[in-house]
C-alpha cells in the first residue's frame, strides 16, 4: 500500500521563466493601476513636495527668528547699560510683540517687569508678569515668579506674595534660590506680625546649611529674634 504524500511535497518549484513572468505581470498590473489612478498619484506627489518644502521653510524661519531675537535682546541690554530705562521699556514692549513664544521673549518679560518694579511701577510689573504666565518649569520661570512675588510684596498683597515666594522655594533647584525665597517669605510674615510663621521658615533655611557653615549664623540670629518676640 503506497503512502500518501503531503500536498506540499508534491509542489514543484517555479522555474526561472515562471518567476520572470510573474514579475512582469505584477509590473503590468501596477502600471495599469497607476494609469487609472494617475490624478491621485500626482496629487500625492505634489502634497509630499509641499510638506517637505513647508517643513524646511519652517525650520529655517525659526532659526532666523531665534538669531534675530538674540541679537536684538543684546542691543536692549546695551540700552539698559547706559541707563536709558524708558527707551529700553519701549523697545522691550515692541520686542515682545515681534518674538512672542520664543525663549528670548520670556527673558524679555522678566527684564521689562524688573525695570517697571525698579521704577516704582509695581502694578505695571505685576500686569506684565501675570500676562506672561511664566510657570515654574525652568529657571526663567522661577526667576520671573520670584520677581512677581516681590511686586506683590511691594503692593502689600501679602497672601499672594507669601504663596508665590513659597512656591518658588518648592520649585527652585539651587540652594541660594531656595534660601532667598524662604527668607523673602519670612520677611512677608514678619511684616504681618506672624512671628511664629517667620520662625518656621528660618528653621527651614537653617536646615539647608551644613553644620559648620558660617552662613547659618545670620539665620540663627533671625530665628532667635523671632523667638524672643514670641516670649
Amino acid at each position: 500500500m503506497s503512502k500518501r504524500q503531503h500536498p506540499s511535497a508534491r509542489r514543484k518549484p517555479q522555474s526561472a521563466n515562471e518567476q520572470d513572468d510573474a514579475f512582469v505581470a505584477g509590473v503590468i498590473d501596477f502600471s495599469e493601476w497607476a494609469r487609472q489612478h494617475r490624478q491621485m498619484l500626482t496629487l500625492l506627489v505634489i502634497t509630499g513636495v509641499i510638506l517637505v518644502a513647508g517643513g524646511l521653510y519652517y525650520v529655517n524661519f525659526q532659526r532666523t527668528l531665534r538669531i534675530q531675537a538674540v541679537n536684538l535682546l543684546e542691543e536692549i541690554h546695551q540700552t539698559i547699560a547706559i541707563s536709558a530705562t524708558e527707551d529700553a521699556k519701549a523697545q522691550l514692549s515692541s520686542y515682545l510683540e515681534s518674538f512672542e513664544g520664543t525663549d528670548q521673549a520670556r527673558e524679555a518679560v522678566i527684564i521689562l517687569g524688573r525695570l517697571h518694579l525698579e521704577s516704582g511701577d509695581a502694578p505695571v510689573a505685576i500686569s506684565v508678569l501675570e500676562r506672561a504666565d511664566l510657570g515654574f518649569r525652568d529657571p526663567i520661570g522661577v526667576q520671573g515668579n520670584s520677581l512677581l512675588a516681590r511686586a506683590y510684596e511691594n503692593q502689600g498683597r501679602w497672601p499672594e506674595a507669601e504663596d508665590t515666594f513659597l512656591e518658588v522655594a518648592d520649585r527652585a533647584e539651587l540652594d541660594f534660590q531656595i534660601r532667598g525665597a524662604l527668607d523673602s517669605a519670612a520677611r512677608v510674615r514678619r511684616r504681618q506680625q506672624d512671628y511664629i510663621g517667620a520662625a518656621e521658615l528660618y528653621e527651614r533655611i537653617i536646615a539647608t546649611f551644613e553644620e559648620n557653615d558660617p552662613a547659618r549664623g545670620l539665620y540663627q540670629l533671625r530665628l532667635a529674634e523671632m523667638r524672643e518676640i514670641q516670649s
